[in-house]
Order: C-alpha cells, then structure tokens, then sequence
C-alpha cells in the first residue's frame, strides 16, 4: 500500500474542557474520522474535525459526521 493521499486527511482536534489544552489526532479517511469523532465523543471530548484538503469542519450529529458552513464553529462558539 502506497502513501496516503493528503485529500483523504482529517485532523480531530480534541480536549476535554474548553479551557484544557488539546490533542490532535490524525484520521486517513472518512469513515476513519467519523468512527474516531464519535468514540471520542462517547468517552465524553469535546470534538473538532477538519478535512485537511478543504479547510471544511464537520460537525457530529445523529452519530455521523456533516459539514459545516464557512465560518461557523460549534465547539469553539
């Protein structure tokens, strides 16, 4: 298997608390980013999702990951 393709990456940026200093993960896929997003959320982080090609940030509803529009961000609002 070859290098992963940046297109394919999500950074999930995550930490318990908004005044607790964070930790990045990397996800190589979709499905990936969506399974990880929503464990990490079941053991209680706060969650935020980027796709790295496109600068989009995806929110987590109903178990699986959406975009959001431009400029807003839930976790940080």
């Amino acid at each position: 298997m070859g290098p992963s393709s940046f297109s394919e990456g999500f950074a999930l940026y995550l930490w318990r608390s908004p005044e607790s200093p964070g930790t990045l993960y990397l996800a190589n896929g979709f499905s990936t980013a969506e399974a990880l997003c929503r464990s990490l959320a079941e053991d209680g982080y706060i969650v935020k999702v980027v796709h790295a090609a496109t600068d989009t940030e995806y929110e987590l509803r109903d178990g699986a990951l959406w975009p959001l529009p431009q400029g807003l961000s839930p976790v940080l609002a």
